[in-house]
C-alpha cells in the first residue's frame, strides 16, 4: 500500500539529512512528584534525559523530551478520577510474584501485544494458512521464544504464546499476548463481531479454552502466566485470566502467580458477570446448540474445550444470582491486574476494569519531530486532538510511551465511564454472535473441509434440509450456484457430547 501523499511529504522532509522545519517541534520538561521509590531503576533502561531529586523525602522527577512534534493535545476528562494517597507500588511489587522487577515485565508485554497483531489465520473461508514473523520478537524481546500460537477459526480469536528464555535469567514465566481488533491492515471481520460481544465471544471460544488449559497447566508446573492484549486484546486478556484463574481455583492445588495486564483501560467486569449468569442459566458459552454439535463431532480437542467449560460452569452452579459478581471480583483479586491508559483514551470509559488502572501523562504520548501518529501514516491526515486522541488508544501509542518510562510515572486512577455501555451490553452481544454466524454461513460452512466433515458423519443438516443421511437427498448436497452451508447434526461414535444437547 503506497504511503498517503502527506505521508510521503512528512518522510522527505525529516529524511536522515534533513532537520524539521522551524516550529514543528519543540522541547518539552515534564515535572512530578511523589514518586514510588523504584521509580529511578525504570527509567535508568530508557534513553531519556532525567533529574531525580530526593530532598525532603520526596522523589521529585524531571523528565526532559526533545524534539516533540508540536501537536495540539486534546484536554482529559474532568470526570477521570485521581486515587489520592495511592501509588502504583502495589501493582508493580506484588508479593506473590517471582518476577523482579515487575515493570520490565509489563514493558515486555506493551511489545508483546503488538506482535499478536501480525498472526495471520486462515480466513474464515478456510483459505491461507496459519503464520507469524518472528523477526519483530528477536529485536524487540531478545529474552523471549515463541512457544506455541493458538487461534480459532469461527471468532478470529489469535494469542502468541512467548516462553522466558532459560538463559535470560528470569523467572520462569509465559506471556500470552492476544491480538484485538484489526482496524486498518489485515481487517478481520470476525474481530469486529467479536468486539460487539465485548470479547465474550473469543475468549470463551474453542482455542481460547484450549489455551485456558494450556497455561494452566504451565501455572502448576512450570512458572507465571501473564495475559495480556490492547483494546479488544484487552478485554479478551481480562476474560482468559478470569477463565484461567476460576479453573485453577476449582481444580486445587498450588499454582504459580496469574497476570492480567492490559493497555487501553477497557473493562471486562460486567461482561464476566453475564458469562458466569448465562452459565448459571443453562446458556453455556453463548453459541448455538447446533454450532456444539457440529465442533463436538468435528474438533480434535473438543473433549478438552467440554472438560474446562464443563468444570468451571460446576464451580458456579452453586452461586446465588447476588453472590456473582462478588464471586468474579474474587476471583480476579486471586490474580495481578493491571491496566494503564491515557485519560484521553475514549475507549477507556467502556466498562468496569477489574484491577488496578495507572494512568500516563498525555504528553509522553506526543511523537518525535519526524514521527507520524497511526492516523498521520494510515489515514494521510493527522486529525487534530482529534488524531492524538486516536493515537492514544493505539499500541504504537503506548509503546512509544512506555519507551520514554511512562511506567516510572503513571498513577492510579478510575477512568470517567460511559453509563450506557453496560445497558447495550445484551444487544451489542446478540448482535456480534448473529454477525459471527453470518461471517461462517457465508465462508467456512460452505466450505469443501465443512462439507467433507458433514458427509462423513451420520447425520447432517443444511439451509435446505434439517436432517440428511445421503448427499444425494434433496438439498443434502454442496449447491453448485450457491454458498451452502452445513453442519453435522449427529456425531460419530466415540465423539464428546456437546456443552448444549
Amino acid at each position: 500500500m503506497e504511503p498517503p501523499a502527506s505521508t510521503t511529504e512528512q518522510l522527505a522532509r525529516c529524511g536522515p539529512t534533513v532537520a524539521p522545519p522551524p516550529g514543528a517541534a519543540r522541547d518539552l520538561r515534564l515535572s512530578f512528584t511523589d514518586l514510588v521509590p523504584f521509580a529511578s531503576e525504570i527509567l535508568a533502561r530508557h534513553d531519556i534525559r532525567a533529574r531525580i531529586d530526593r530532598a525532603d523525602r520526596q522523589l521529585r522527577l524531571e523528565l526532559h523530551l526533545g524534539q516533540v512534534r508540536d501537536l495540539r493535545a486534546p484536554e482529559g476528562n474532568p470526570a477521570t478520577l485521581y486515587l489520592p494517597g495511592q501509588t502504583a507500588e502495589r501493582a508493580l511489587r506484588d508479593p506473590r510474584s517471582r518476577l523482579s522487577p515487575l515493570s520490565q515485565v509489563d514493558e515486555a508485554t506493551v511489545k508483546a501485544a503488538d506482535l499478536a497483531y501480525d498472526i495471520r489465520q486462515p480466513e474464515a473461508s478456510g483459505a491461507g494458512g496459519l503464520s507469524l514473523d518472528t523477526t519483530p520478537l528477536l529485536r524487540d524481546l531478545p529474552d523471549y521464544r515463541l512457544a506455541a500460537l493458538h487461534t480459532d477459526a469461527y471468532t478470529g480469536f489469535a494469542a502468541a504464546v512467548l516462553e522466558a528464555r532459560p538463559e535470560a535469567g528470569l523467572a520462569p514465566h509465559r506471556i500470552y499476548a492476544v491480538a484485538g481488533t484489526h482496524v486498518f491492515e489485515h481487517r478481520d471481520f470476525r474481530g469486529w463481531a467479536s468486539g460487539l460481544t465485548f470479547g465474550r465471544a473469543q475468549f470463551s471460544s474453542n482455542a481460547a479454552l484450549r489455551l485456558v488449559r494450556d497455561a494452566a497447566d504451565y501455572a502448576r508446573g512450570g512458572g507465571e502466566v501473564v495475559l495480556t492484549g490492547q483494546s479488544q486484546g484487552g478485554l479478551t486478556a481480562q476474560g482468559l485470566g478470569f477463565l484461567l484463574q476460576a479453573y485453577l481455583d476449582a481444580g486445587g492445588g498450588p499454582h504459580h502467580l496469574v497476570h492480567v495486564v492490559s493497555w487501553g483501560g477497557v473493562g471486562a467486569q460486567e461482561t464476566l458477570e453475564r458469562v458466569v449468569r448465562d452459565a448459571k442459566a443453562g446458556e453455556a458459552r453463548g453459541f448455538s446448540a447446533a454450532l456444539e454439535r457440529h465442533w463436538a463431532a468435528t474438533e480434535d480437542d473438543y473433549a478438552t474445550v467440554s472438560e474446562v467449560w464443563s468444570t468451571l460452569g460446576r464451580a458456579w452452579a452453586g452461586l446465588s444470582p447476588d453472590a456473582v459478581p462478588g464471586h468474579v471480583a474474587a476471583t480476579m483479586r486471586r490474580m495481578r491486574v493491571v491496566g494503564y491508559f491515557f485519560e484521553i483514551d475514549l475507549f477507556a470509559r467502556a466498562g468496569t476494569f477489574p484491577g488496578t488502572l495507572l494512568a500516563f501523562p498525555t504528553a509522553l504520548i506526543l511523537p518525535d519531530a519526524c514521527d507520524l501518529t497511526v492516523a498521520e501514516a494510515l489515514i494521510g491526515y493527522g486529525g487534530g486532538r482529534f488524531g492524538v486522541r486516536l493515537e492514544s488508544h493505539f499500541l504504537k501509542g503506548y509503546r512509544r510511551a512506555v519507551g520514554r518510562g511512562a511506567i516510572a510515572v503513571a498513577r492510579p486512577a478510575l477512568p470517567a465511564k460511559w453509563a450506557w455501555v453496560t445497558g447495550t451490553l445484551p444487544l451489542f452481544e446478540r448482535l456480534g454472535y448473529l454477525w459471527l454466524e453470518t461471517l461462517s454461513f457465508n465462508a467456512a460452512s460452505a466450505s469443501p473441509d465443512w462439507w467433507r466433515q458433514c458427509q462423513a458423519a451420520p447425520r447432517w443438516m443444511t439451509p435446505a434440509n434439517l436432517s440428511c443421511r445421503q448427499s444425494w437427498w434433496p438439498g443434502c448436497g454442496p449447491a453448485p450456484d450457491e454458498l451452502r452451508w452445513c453442519l453435522v447434526r449427529e456425531a460419530p461414535q466415540g465423539r464428546p457430547p456437546p456443552l448444549l444437547p
